[in-house]
């Protein structure tokens, strides 16, 4: 939606003050209500601002076949569950490759307010005709936004979902959510949404622990909660490594994935550490700025069958793929060697600082990052750090621990057995008509 706290603006605002955020880190405080959701509380001393944001399993790579960005216009229609948004600031929300994340932003006088708005979105309440009528061009409009930005990173991993797990190979960005209708909506939220041990909230502001573990007991203790399932793939396993699909954008896109280990495996941290340094080398490429708009890798692009370390890439008009793809694969070999990975120790030593804790607000809001508001910095680090805990769980501390110790040897060792060119499966998205 519009106005929101962009996911990609949150992560390099994150990365820009690790060496002086870590002083005093707020307290976390963990705690399962009675129905099985996890809460995350960060308590803030002394300040003023309170943000909440539930975390939700519906997310672009696990829609259904033919129901593309289905979880992305569900997102819309909950936040309108509870009547017209005057404020974007406040009341917002995102659907990403990793869930959704539903966002209330507010103070320590109206943070019960924010409680009961985020219950309610949780609440399964009917949707109405109206509603859809309203943010259906909202959402299609987002689409349009990226592609003429050559951002089209987000939602390609929406259609990749639909050609590499469900085998589709003409896919209707557009149409797959024009066609839906609220019934068939409304269904599909009440059964992927809210989910056994698959819901999280994260709380952080000045509000006093011992109160707010009973208050959101009071608020969410009741929710019901479905079965923890995820639509399923339609083709489980792809014999072409190369894909081609048509989309309605007129942006050309390309990715390519390597299937790689849980993130409960000995294997993932250096993995994650392997992604952090090829992710810098890709944004300052200077072959690939000529050749690409939105660049972007990552290791945690978590289906229901497996994980994969990816890299999305949408390209300028014009630009050989192929060339795209050659440098990529030039910039992953340069790994393979231990010599070559003399950032490993660095950038390991921060991830696993990340990984630990959450940045401490009163330093941050000292270096006034990017011109962002007081607000917007304490709602970055609890969105960011309700992130990890919604994506690794129990398993964050381990992999704090093990990131601080991975090599440039123990990197070397995974682009080899992980990352080589046999290990590739590629997409290329290609404007529908011109294929």
């Amino acid at each position: 939606m519009t106005a929101k706290i962009k996911h990609t603006i949150t992560v390099l605002f994150l990365f820009s003050v690790f060496a002086i955020a870590f002083a005093a880190p707020p307290r976390v405080n963990r705690f399962t209500l009675s129905n099985g959701i996890r809460v995350v509380n960060l308590h803030v001393k002394d300040t003023n601002d309170v943000a909440i944001f539930s975390y939700l399993p519906l997310r672009l790579v696990s829609d259904a076949k033919a129901k593309v960005q289905w979880s992305h216009l569900i997102e819309h229609l909950v936040l309108r569950t509870t009547g017209p948004i005057n404020s974007y600031l406040e009341r917002n929300g995102q659907t990403t490759y990793h869930g959704m994340h539903l966002d209330f932003i507010g103070t320590m006088d109206n943070w019960k307010q924010g409680l009961e708005l985020q219950a309610k979105w949780l609440s399964n309440l009917p949707f109405s005709e109206q509603d859809l009528v309203e943010e259906l061009p909202k959402a299609m409009s987002e689409f349009d936004f990226v592609s003429k930005n050559l951002n089209t990173g987000l939602f390609a991993m929406a259609a990749w979902n639909q050609a590499f797990r469900h085998g589709e190979t003409d896919i209707a960005m557009q149409g797959g959510i024009q066609s839906a209708n609220l019934s068939e909506l409304q269904k599909y939220r009440d059964q992927y949404l809210v989910q056994e041990d698959r819901v999280l909230l994260c709380i952080i502001g000045g509000v006093d622990p011992e109160i707010l573990q009973s208050t959101v007991e009071e608020k969410f203790g009741s929710i019901t909660l479905a079965d923890s399932i995820q639509p399923s793939a339609t083709v489980t396993s792809q014999k072409n490594k190369d894909l081609k699909a048509t989309w309605d954008s007129n942006v050309t896109h390309y990715m390519e994935t390597y299937a790689i280990p849980a993130p409960t495996h000995d294997d993932y941290p250096t993995l994650y550490v392997t992604n952090a340094i090829l992710g810098q080398s890709i944004m300052m490429d200077a072959e690939l700025k000529k050749l690409t708009g939105s660049i972007f890798s990552g290791a945690d692009l978590i289906t229901p069958e497996q994980t994969y370390l990816f890299v999305s890439a949408a390209l300028k008009p014009g630009s050989d793929v192929e060339k795209v793809k050659q440098r990529i694969r030039l910039l992953i070999n340069h790994f393979a060697k231990p010599e070559n990975n003399i950032r490993v120790a660095m950038i390991a030593t921060e991830l696993s600082k990340y990984f630990s804790s959450p940045l401490d607000f009163e330093v941050v809001k000292k270096q006034k990052v990017l011109g962002m508001s007081e607000t917007m910095m304490l709602g970055s680090i609890g969105l960011q750090w309700g992130l990890l805990e919604f994506q690794y769980g129990e398993n964050l501390p381990k992999i704090a621990k093990t990131l601080a110790d991975v090599s440039p040897e123990d990197v070397a060792n995974v682009v080899n057995r992980y990352l080589t060119e046999e290990d590739r499966k590629t997409l290329i998205l290609t404007p529908k008509g011109l294929e």
